[in-house]
């Protein structure tokens, strides 16, 4: 019930998550021309926005020019390092320095640490030995917090290291690569990212998002939806040096980076100690599912085995589960591909668990011809498997966990099959807002699934991160938000930790003694049955007194902790200037004789437990 759905949408991923600083690494955004005084020519910036279109198409890289300096930037779509293009900049007279800069992911600004040291990686080619600078300066390069001039003095594509140590700490910088004399210069790729000081346990990822996961208590990760639908995306693009592997077409994002991908997500929720579920497009061959398979759980004496402890993990990833498409109609192709691809896997370890995705229009999938998920479930059942399907459900408003579908697809499957041959999961809990309203509806979403008298194995809220004022996309609905410089949790958030904190296994009778339609109340007793919460939603705009009455219960004094969350409107939401305006308070109240008063507060989810 606390799983989260991490996808590369309105950039979790590339220009959020991922360690990387640097947007646009590989200059693969269509050109801007720039005519300016003493420059010319085209430099990779530029990308269409599906929201925010007011807001600038340059997402990246701009020109810089000091002094008297005249230079010419071009496109270079003949020798690119990766994919269909790279970057030249040419200095063709005068004094000063011309270049390109960059401020990260839609030109935010970098947030630089003083005293701390930032590594980075560049490819680079020039004709003639031709010193490059390297700098990370102020918005303006009035102010130079750090520079290294490595000289470029290779004809053919070549690997220079860096290390930056800005002299203060900087809120909105920029890194600047330019020439300072006559020559030029070919890019292919930019890296830059904090030392080992400022990532997750070494590994490629922001540490102050991971410690911002860690703490709300997720207990799985799936990693995948709309992102997988590119035929691009495929795991053995995302193996090896991450400068040499080639860019691919996002859904949300046509020039992405491999540069972060499933085996990269693999790491961090072992590093996390979490449960992972990558998501794979469906049009993944067999023979390449079954090597990934090889891949995570083959020994030492299989060939992807080898790959992968050659790639720095000895040990295997002891993988469990993994999920086949995303939002597709069932139909003949389709369930011909699942099961070519399922032999595949199975071939290779028959313990996976495989989640199949239905079509984000479940009840038309289901209630139309329903032979194609027949023969999927028979499939899985002459292997030995129940048949595990991914249900994506709507839940924006504070009262709407919008459960009718995931409850039609069960009673359907129920006519083709017996119970114990399928499950159904929730992979995407989708909102379209962060505000308290998403908040009490996660809530409430959560309180009804575990009342189903159905076992529901996983449930994943949609989406797990969000940077926040770049909502390219329309899926306004993170749990946790970030900027360049820190991390906050948003009011869901708290619901997913508060239901973590609280996890009981079994739900027990509850029910109002007189009517009721304001609370949502769930609850639930421990396998001893000496502790009992009740999970209480209250999404109407009055405060509701209540006497709880515990029967068959054998402590008639103590005290009952409570942890409540609410807001003054359904609106509310925590922001980069207000990020703690809601967050949970716990406190205690008496308990005598079986029994207390309690008042659930307007727009509220509270926790009472009893111990």
């Amino acid at each position: 019930m606390t799983g989260a759905c991490l996808e590369d949408v309105n950039h979790e991923i590339y220009g959020g998550l991922y360690s990387q600083m640097i947007f646009g690494e590989s200059f693969q955004e269509p050109p801007m021309q720039i005519n300016m005084k003493g420059l010319s020519g085209q430099i990779s910036c530029k990308a269409p926005r599906t929201e925010l279109k007011d807001e600038s198409s340059i997402r990246s890289w701009q020109p810089v020019k000091t002094g008297n300096a005249t230079g010419v930037f071009s496109i270079d779509n003949t020798h690119p390092f990766v994919g269909q293009q790279s970057q030249r900049i040419s200095f063709i007279s005068g004094t000063g320095a011309i270049g390109i800069e960059n401020r990260r992911l839609n030109r935010q600004g970098l947030y630089l640490q003083g005293q701390k040291t930032y590594e980075g990686v560049i490819y680079a080619k020039a004709d003639q030995p031709t010193p490059l600078y390297i700098t990370l300066e102020n918005a303006d390069g009035s102010i130079i917090y750090a520079e290294t001039t490595p000289t470029i003095n290779s004809p053919n594509w070549k690997k220079y290291n860096y290390q930056l140590t800005p002299s203060q700490t900087a809120s909105s910088a920029r890194l600047s690569i330019t020439l300072h004399r006559p020559g030029t210069v070919d890019l292919g790729y930019v890296f830059l990212q904090p030392g080992s000081w400022g990532r997750y346990k070494n590994l490629p990822l922001r540490k102050d998002v991971i410690d911002g996961l860690l703490k709300e208590k997720i207990s799985v990760l799936r990693y995948g939806g709309s992102m997988t639908l590119s035929d691009s995306y495929r795991w053995k693009n995302m193996i090896g040096p991450r400068e040499k592997r080639p860019p691919y077409k996002n859904v949300w994002y046509p020039y992405a980076s491999n540069g972060w991908g499933i085996i990269d997500f693999m790491n961090m929720c072992e590093a996390m100690h979490i449960t992972a579920i990558p998501d794979f497009d469906s049009n993944e061959t067999p023979a390449d599912m079954a090597d990934f398979v090889e891949y995570e759980n083959g020994g030492i004496n299989t060939k992807w085995g080898k790959k992968r402890i050659a790639d720095g993990h000895p040990a295997t990833y002891h993988l469990k589960y993994l999920e086949l498409g995303n939002e597709q109609y069932n139909n003949a192709k389709l369930t011909a591909q699942f099961k070519l691809l399922s032999d595949a896997i199975w071939a290779k370890d028959p313990s996976i668990q495989i989640i199949y995705c239905l079509s984000d229009d479940t009840r038309e999938d289901v209630g139309g011809d329903i032979s194609y998920l027949k023969q999927t479930i028979a499939h899985c059942r002459q292997n030995g498997h129940q048949a595990w399907f991914d249900v994506h459900v709507w839940n924006a408003e504070a009262d709407q966990p919008d459960l009718k579908d995931f409850v039609f697809a069960e009673e359907k499957l129920k006519t083709i099959a017996s119970p114990n041959d399928f499950k159904l999961c929730i992979f995407e809990e989708n909102a379209d807002n962060a505000r308290m309203k998403r908040a009490l509806g996660h809530a409430n979403a959560i309180n009804r699934l575990q009342r189903l008298n159905y076992d529901v194995p996983i449930v994943c809220a949609a989406n797990c991160l969000q940077v926040d004022q770049q909502n390219d996309n329309g899926w306004d609905q993170g749990l946790l938000f970030f900027n360049q410089s820190f991390v906050w949790a948003q009011p869901s958030y708290y619901v997913t930790q508060m239901m973590a904190d609280n996890y009981l296994p079994s739900t027990i009778r509850s029910e109002f003694q007189t009517k009721n339609d304001s609370l949502d109340i769930t609850a639930r007793k421990s396998a001893d049955g000496k502790i009992i919460t009740l999970q209480v939603v209250n999404h109407k705009d009055k405060a509701i007194n209540t006497q709880v009455i515990l029967d068959d219960y054998n402590r008639s004094t103590g005290k009952v902790s409570i942890t409540e969350l609410k807001g003054n409107s359904l609106g509310d939401e925590n922001t980069a200037n207000d990020p703690n305006k809601i967050m949970p308070v716990k406190r205690s109240l008496s308990i005598k004789n079986n029994s207390c008063n309690y008042t659930f507060a307007p727009y509220s989810f509270t926790i009472l437990k009893f111990e």
